[in-house]
């Protein structure tokens, strides 16, 4: 009995020291730039399934060998600022009315309206349902598709719902004959400048954001509305995550899967490096909205939040925050950071099923 659970111990062990290297890895990819070294950001979009099997580890060593447990749990420990950026256990969520705010922004990737649908029906009367509902003051999409370049038809049936009295918009990719697709900024306030940030990624679209300096009240403020290198998964590659598969056909999409997360991990390095050389730039306070690819343990995190504050966090609904509406397990790579000279309430997730991505919502009160 005793040798069964000597080598019980001994392999429990092991696993128990690979998932704590993998677990400190992850720790510390947020400081690695993955332009130099993009290996360490596979195990920081991991980063909580890794913790989550760490700590289990721990607690069974600790049956056999409560000074092994240690281990696992000093790691843990050390890098419990990633567990506080993916996960939201407490503060209040409500704290200032809609009536007292001073701004509410809303932020979604709409897909292209599901423009390539197979159905071939078009989900823009839904968005526009949406902020009916919510009535923003700004809005932020990315993928957002208009139908005629010309007329610009889409763009004015959102402006005819009332809600906004400004719109900057900058397309990236050509639709059939007339459509684009692009980032637009919708805004109930004055817009004073705009601007875009080139995508420093030759093979890609030509943009990574958009910018819009906006009067609240008597303050400027600089709206980035981001869209930032994704992986690009088929559907084929996505089945991996959703769907039984027989070994040939998982070491294929695997390969596909790696060298896909690679590309997409080594292109947000050289955007994240124009945006942050553009917003050092910026006179004003800023936020930084929209579908950032990337989870808060990663590179692109750090260096986009910096010294500004996660809506989510200081407001959002208890847990990790899904906002990719796909099967990838549950991430969170859609973001409204914000300056410390405002306060942030009501942060919601909107389980609208008709894009891979919720729409998120906040309230901002600018703090006296």
């Amino acid at each position: 009995m005793s040798r069964k659970k000597s080598l019980a111990e001994r392999i429990t062990w092991i696993v128990v020291l690979f998932f704590s290297l993998m677990l400190s890895i992850a720790i510390v990819a947020p400081m690695i730039n993955p332009g130099n070294l993009w290996i360490p950001a596979f195990f920081g979009l991991t980063y909580p399934y890794i913790a989550a099997i760490t700590i289990v580890g721990a607690f069974i060593i600790m049956f056999f060998n409560t000074k092994k447990s240690i281990v696992p749990i000093l790691v843990f420990l050390l890098g419990i600022g990633p567990c506080r950026h993916t996960f939201h256990f407490s503060g209040t969520r409500n704290h200032f009315s809609e009536q007292e705010k001073d701004l509410k922004i809303l932020s979604q990737n709409v897909h292209l309206f599901g423009v390539y649908n197979s159905n071939g029906k078009l989900t823009s009367d839904s968005v526009l349902q949406l902020i009916e509902k919510e009535k923003p003051d700004i809005a932020c999409f990315q993928e957002f598709y208009n139908q005629d370049k010309v007329s610009n038809k889409t763009i004015q049936d959102f402006m005819q719902a009332g809600l906004f009295s400004n719109y900057y918009v900058q397309p990236y990719s050509t639709v059939g004959k007339d459509g684009y697709f692009g980032i637009i900024t919708f805004s109930r306030f004055p817009v004073i400048n705009q601007g875009e940030v080139k995508n420093p990624v030759k093979s890609g679209k030509k943009i990574c954001a958009i910018w819009c300096d906006v009067i609240i009240k008597t303050d400027t403020v600089r709206i980035y509305n981001i869209h930032l290198q994704s992986i690009g998964f088929t559907s084929t590659e996505e089945s991996l995550f959703a769907e039984k598969n027989n070994q040939d056909e998982i070491e294929y999409k695997s390969k596909s899967t790696v060298r896909k997360l690679k590309r997409a991990f080594v292109n947000r390095s050289m955007q994240i490096e124009a945006l942050v050389d553009h917003i050092a730039q910026c006179p004003y306070p800023k936020f930084l909205i929209g579908d950032f690819n990337d989870t808060p343990v990663s590179y692109t995190y750090r260096k986009l939040r910096y010294n500004l504050r996660d809506a989510f966090l200081d407001s959002g609904p208890w847990g990790m925050g899904k906002t990719y509406n796909g099967p990838f397990p549950s991430v969170r790579i859609d973001y409204i950071f914000y300056p410390t000279l405002y306060d942030a309430a009501g942060f919601n997730i909107l389980k609208k099923q008709y894009s891979d991505h919720f729409p998120i919502t906040c309230r901002f009160k600018k703090l006296q």
